[in-house]
């Protein structure tokens, strides 16, 4: 048994398929069914029950499992602290964060990480919120940068606040007429009446769309919905264009270069954000490169925030 069998049969026990398991994995599914044999041919036990779809562990799969995932995550720790007796000089860096938000946060900080860890080895695995959580529950990352609340995390991991980012409104420079408006020189728009014009909304699998959707909750109205789309970087250029408008986060103003400010509008007094946070699980620990490339992201987006640029 060596570790890449443990992380296998958790991969798998993750997926509950061993096809979804392998592409994660980066393997073939024959390799995979075959090293699954042999280590439960080694085990002189089953640990899966192949006769149901979706995958379920047999009671011998459970325990291989659970010591299988402290086994993995003490590997982890030993290799950090090892790292750190190197004052973290080659140390990895395995980090999830969603797509766009890569290529926000990462750029300001990362010459100056590299000047401090030269050596250093970046990992970057990019996807939607949900599916990086279930990359960390596999340890396929160490840590994530994402928006997803400190309550509704799941309860293993724990979270670290990076920076709040607010949610902007955006349409077109002239989208709206002087009857929408609340105060027209602080361009503070009544939001229960812009909510019969058309919306550009994200689709579910996005983090924005569940805070867009409470923002319409908390204001007891539902979205004139135009069309959904995938990004929010989609979304406010075509709001900007004029077919519609939309909520996303301020960063996405970013894509509308020197028309940003004209269409950017307030819904709200005082500014509606959500939390930008890292995740990572309960008692990991990060080695010296981990701990100042947060502390880094953290100083930088900290200023943007107090700034007003995010």
């Amino acid at each position: 048994m060596d570790f890449r069998e443990l992380q296998y049969v958790v991969t798998v026990a993750d997926c509950r398929s061993i096809t979804q398991a392998a592409k994660q994995l980066f393997i073939s599914q024959p390799s995979l069914s075959y090293a699954l044999g042999q280590i439960e041919k080694e085990m002189g036990v089953k640990l899966f029950d192949r006769s149901r779809q979706p995958l379920t562990l047999t009671d011998a799969g459970r325990i291989y499992v659970k010591t299988a995932r402290t086994i993995l995550q003490e590997r982890l720790d030993l290799q950090n602290r090892l790292s750190d007796l190197k004052d973290g000089q080659g140390a990895q860096i395995r980090l999830g964060i969603p797509p766009e938000r890569a290529g926000h946060m990462l750029p300001p900080i990362i010459n100056q990480f590299r000047q401090k860890f030269p050596s250093s080895e970046f990992i970057i695995r990019e996807a939607g919120t949900e599916e990086l959580l279930e990359l960390l529950r596999n340890n396929r990352v160490d840590f994530l940068i994402c928006p997803r609340d400190a309550r509704t995390v799941p309860s293993q991991m724990e979270t670290e606040l990076i920076y709040h980012e607010s949610i902007q409104l955006i349409a077109a420079a002239n989208a709206f007429s002087p009857d929408l408006f609340l105060d027209r020189k602080k361009r503070l728009v009544n939001f229960r009446k812009l909510a019969r014009l058309p919306f550009i909304g994200i689709k579910k699998r996005h983090s924005i769309r569940s805070k867009v959707d409470a923002i319409f909750q908390e204001r007891s109205c539902d979205p004139h919905l135009l069309l959904e789309v995938e990004s929010s970087s989609t979304a406010a250029q075509l709001a900007a264009c004029g077919l519609g408008w939309t909520l996303v986060p301020r960063r996405a103003r970013k894509i509308l270069g020197a028309e940003a400010d004209a269409c950017s509008y307030n819904f709200s007094l005082t500014p509606v954000q959500w939390e930008i946070n890292a995740i990572y699980k309960k008692d990991a620990y990060l080695n010296k490169a981990e701990r100042y490339f947060l502390d880094l992201m953290k100083e930088a987006f900290h200023q943007r925030e107090e700034k007003g640029l995010e």
